[in-house]
């Protein structure tokens, strides 16, 4: 695909307010079918050194990590290591006798009733929790907040579970599957997901909150996977962009199952995959995700049918949840924006 000069202008305004030497900023990339049509990085990985965000700096991708949970349960399911209609409580011998009722499908498509983990952990006991203080506290809950099935409502607690399911079938860490199963065999160098082992991140991108005017860095505190955890650069994510258009993680019918919406039990279409959000762009079916956290804030949509991508991670928050005038505007409207100048909308 030809690019304007003057689509390229349009595209670089939407990012205007992030870009500048000493101003936390975002990084930008487009694709169409395997080409990248356009990568531009706006602003500041450090704001005391100056040090500019490149294609190979590490952000905190959020939420976006969990695409790469629910492949990973996907690939053991190809393999026979387990199977989605399997029970929580399969895994997990102690666990109550509610979590009976709760499939890994029903965690892959946030119906399982459990409540998000910020609800029963203290948020100062939240910086340092692992994925073992999650199903610690999850064991001692009463019961679900809804009937597993019944309902949709997203929340962290269930790809928590579901990464430490991985751990347990494969009998390495989830971080040593993805990297064993998914980075390395596609050249993903730079990604990591970011648990008690505390490896270390390529050029990391430090995150920014503004108040009044100045900003203060933000360092990601967290030590659980599976929901986020996961750091990794544009060049990697162009990578991974790839991979889904083959059929080397998992065979192309069940990639296809992932990006087509879930039910609740009785059949209702809930818009959600397994780690994907399904249909929120008029018009072109296509899959998209979230992610934010404190400073970071990302999102990714892939447009199915013609194989065009469009990924757009920032280091600056806190984002309004609906943008107002004078107001943070989120990845998800400027990618959505991008989207209309290159491919229509």
């Amino acid at each position: 695909m030809e690019l304007s000069s003057s689509s390229r202008d349009r595209v670089d305004a939407i990012f205007a307010d992030l870009d500048g030497p000493r101003h936390p900023g975002a990084a930008l990339l487009i694709v169409d079918h395997d080409e990248i049509v356009y990568r531009k990085c706006y602003g500041a990985a450090d704001l005391d050194t100056g040090r500019p965000i490149t294609a190979d700096s590490s952000f905190y991708l959020a939420s976006i990590a969990k695409q790469f949970t629910a492949m990973a349960i996907m690939m053991l399911a190809e393999q026979r290591k387990l199977n989605l209609e399997d029970r929580l409580s399969t895994y997990f011998p102690g666990f109550p006798s509610w979590g009976e009722e709760i499939t890994l499908r029903h965690m892959l498509h946030h119906i399982s009733g459990l409540p998000g983990y910020q609800d029963f952990i203290e948020l100062r006991d939240l910086f340092g929790a692992t994925n073992e203080t999650v199903l610690e506290g999850v064991m001692q809950l009463p019961g679900p907040e809804f009937p597993a099935g019944t309902k949709y409502a997203y929340n962290d607690t269930a790809y928590t579970l579901l990464a430490t399911i991985v751990a347990t079938v494969s009998g390495q860490s989830f971080a040593s599957f993805l990297k064993s199963n998914i980075f390395d065999p596609f050249g993903m160098t730079h990604t990591v997901a970011y648990d008690a082992s505390r490896p270390a991140r390529h050029k990391l991108v430090h995150g920014y909150m503004e108040e009044h005017g100045q900003f203060e860095r933000w360092d990601y505190p967290l030590l659980t996977v599976g929901d986020g955890g996961l750091f990794s650069t544009l060049d990697d994510l162009f990578l991974w962009d790839q991979a889904l258009n083959t059929d080397r993680l998992v065979p192309r019918a069940t990639l296809e199952r992932a990006f087509a919406s879930g039910t609740t039990d009785d059949g209702v279409e809930i818009g959600y995959g397994f780690g994907w959000h399904t249909n929120s762009f008029p018009g072109l079916r296509h899959v998209a995700h979230g992610g934010s956290l404190g400073a970071y804030n990302n999102y990714m949509i892939r447009f199915l049918d013609t194989r065009r991508t469009v990924i757009v991670l920032t280091n600056r928050g806190p984002i309004e949840p609906v943008f107002r005038p004078g107001g943070l505007r989120g990845p998800r409207p400027r990618a959505h924006q991008v989207a209309e100048i290159f491919f229509g909308g």
